[in-house]
């Protein structure tokens, strides 16, 4: 039984890639007043990211992340990646804040550039 666990959660923590990525984001959240705020992400994965921002939102706040991907040669678009979730961990010294939540395919959005 013990075996199973173990095996559990390796697959769960591989699940849970994380990738080196340095890509702009902008997040927003609400306190009672309606922030927006820009930074860049340090790694990211399906499940959530680490954003790197002179200003940090509280721990426990329910936060909306757009993600910027760079467009393919000539496109015109701008691809942004979205997550909903929550913000799990604040490192203020260290200028950066964890958030746990959802990418996927139904956050993709494609900007056309003019």
């Amino acid at each position: 039984m013990h075996l199973h666990l173990v095996k559990q959660r390796t697959m769960q923590s591989r699940a849970t890639v994380r990738y080196k990525l340095r890509l702009p984001a902008i997040f927003h959240w609400n306190d009672g007043t309606e922030h927006t705020e820009a930074g860049f992400t340090n790694d990211v994965a399906l499940d959530g990211a680490l954003i790197l921002s002179s200003r940090c939102p509280p721990l426990g706040t329910s936060i909306r992340i757009e993600v910027l991907l760079p467009s393919p040669a000539e496109s015109g678009a701008e691809l942004r990646i979205e997550c909903i979730g929550s913000v799990v961990r604040v490192a203020e010294k260290d200028g950066c804040f964890g958030v746990h939540g959802l990418f996927d395919d139904d956050h993709l959005t494609c900007h056309i550039l003019h």
